[in-house]
């Protein structure tokens, strides 16, 4: 039996690793290496909200989403920081985040491997952990999308690692990224620092790791309230305030397989008898977070992307639990734990394809191919509008970032009114009175049905905003529609088009 007890049981007389252990970290190198390359082309609509604040801060016009309105609608101080580094120097945004969010995942392997044989004392279960969290497809489907996941799935699995065999320091300096990494990170940084009061003892109070936890925070805690009078990210207002029932049960259904996974994890170490003040404090720190993922609500996005930071963690406490576990009792841990695993793992079709060298069909990315129908619609506009033109869009990413014109996002993230003065959850806020009264010169708008069918030119429904929008009573004296549209497509290669609308001439 491997027990922590037992330091390198599983290592050659000669200091040297097993055959096993190389092979099984040849095989999460192989797998991280393909899926990475699967999806690489894949950028998510949302982190062009991102990329334009970037551009804004090089442009000297600071964070803003439009230059003179000061609207926090990214969701990492952190994230936009490391992308403002890369843009400096002139690389592109996309490549960049890309590259940065495969750099940060790889890193979160790393630390699945540390944190493993910090459990268990045992190599080869810490190479097997590596091979499964390389397998969580959640993790590489996020990993170079454009989005802050990748970097607060290192740090968050670098925060286990520091429970599980790192220092009071460690525990500080993690906590201090945690605290500017996500919207959510604040509440996870006291839960940090409690879980390592459990471990390292009242050591972790003094003043010095308390500062170094919490200054970050703090400071852009301090900026937000100076720059953008507000107390959280806007981000926070558009998704996570709508009724507090209807947030629970729709988290609560996002999270289940997270909660099972948490489960039988916890169920697993306290099998293998490794559930130790350590082992704890980790499990309580992931439970908390998962916790805060259900507050919320959850996300309409698919691939589990706010889950995704927590399950390398998972694999890795459970990994080490079992590996720590009696004879009789490591195959039933280890059944659990993979029944759970295995919800998140991709497909064998998929993982074969990915090492035949396929790539991630472009209608299978998080918006299919909006990005690219967006960018050549931004064209177009460009081509034949003023760059002062106010565009309204629903999908606030690709088509802003590619253009210079202010823009509306009237589904909120972006926007302080309809964020905080309407009611609703995520994608259930919108004032369209508010954005008619804006008058913008130019509108978005999404339809499922090609414009010209049945001699009719836009078809709502696509979203409640748009219809609302295109249903105001004078939608039809104001606005009338530009002869071009856009073809983009979705699951299963469904075709969804924009819709292009201009503000009439002379209309007061």
């Amino acid at each position: 039996m491997t027990t922590a007890n037992t330091p390198g049981v599983d290592v050659r007389p000669d200091g040297r690793p097993h055959l096993v252990e190389s092979l099984l970290l040849g095989l999460a190198v192989l797998v991280f290496v393909a899926l990475a390359r699967y999806h690489w082309q894949h950028v998510a609509d949302d982190a062009f909200i991102a990329f334009r604040y970037v551009r804004n801060v090089l442009a000297g016009q600071g964070p803003v989403w439009n230059p003179g309105e000061a609207v926090e609608g990214f969701s990492s101080p952190l994230w936009l920081g490391l992308l403002v580094l890369g843009g400096a120097v002139g690389l592109p945004l996309p490549a960049w985040a890309g590259g940065l969010g495969l750099l940060f995942t790889a890193l979160s392997l790393f630390f699945v491997h540390r944190s493993t044989f910090a459990l268990s004392q045992s190599r080869i279960a810490a190479a097997l952990a590596c091979v499964a969290a390389a397998l969580i497809y959640p993790i590489s489907y996020w990993a170079g999308a454009g989005l802050e996941t990748a970097l607060f799935t290192a740090v968050v699995t670098a925060a286990v690692l520091a429970l599980l065999g790192g220092s009071p320091r460690r525990c500080a300096l993690v906590a201090a990224c945690l605290g500017v990494a996500r919207p959510e990170g604040p509440l996870l940084v006291p839960a940090l620092m409690g879980a390592a009061v459990l471990v390292h003892g009242r050591v972790v109070m003094r003043p010095r790791q308390v500062a170094l936890a919490f200054l970050p925070m703090l400071v852009w805690f301090l900026f937000r309230q100076v720059f953008y009078r507000d107390w959280f990210p806007n981000p926070y207002y558009a998704k996570a305030t709508g009724a507090l029932l209807q947030r629970l049960e729709a988290g609560l259904l996002y999270s289940l397989w997270a909660v099972a996974f948490g489960l039988v994890t916890a169920a697993g170490a306290w099998l293998a008898g490794a559930l130790d003040r350590k082992t704890r404090a980790a499990l309580a720190f992931v439970g908390f977070a998962v916790v805060v993922v259900i507050v919320e609500g959850g996300d309409w996005m698919w691939h589990s992307r706010l889950l995704a930071p927590l399950l390398p963690a998972l694999v890795a406490i459970a990994a080490g639990s079992v590996a720590r576990s009696r004879e009789q009792r490591r195959w039933v841990a280890l059944l659990a734990c993979v029944l759970a695993w295995s919800a998140f793992a991709p497909k064998a079709s998929l993982v074969a394809d990915a090492l035949a060298g396929g790539r991630l069909p472009s209608s299978s990315f998080q918006e299919g191919t909006l990005a690219q129908a967006s960018a050549t619609a931004a064209r177009f506009i460009a081509d034949h509008y003023p760059k002062n033109a106010v565009v309204a869009v629903n999908h606030a990413g690709a088509l802003p970032y590619a253009l210079p014109n202010p823009a509306i996002d009237m589904t909120g993230l972006c926007d302080w009114h309809i964020a905080h003065e309407r009611e609703g959850g995520v994608h259930h806020k919108f004032d369209a009175a508010y954005v008619m009264a804006r008058r913008p010169a130019l509108v978005v708008l999404n339809s499922a049905t090609k414009p010209g069918t049945n001699g009719v030119w836009y078809h709502p429904g696509y979203w409640e905003g748009e219809t609302a929008l295109v249903n105001q009573p004078k939608w039809g004296e104001l606005y009338r529609p530009v002869d071009a549209f856009w073809e983009w497509h979705w699951v299963a290669d469904v075709p969804r088009y924009l819709v292009l609308f201009e503000r009439v001439a002379g209309e007061k």
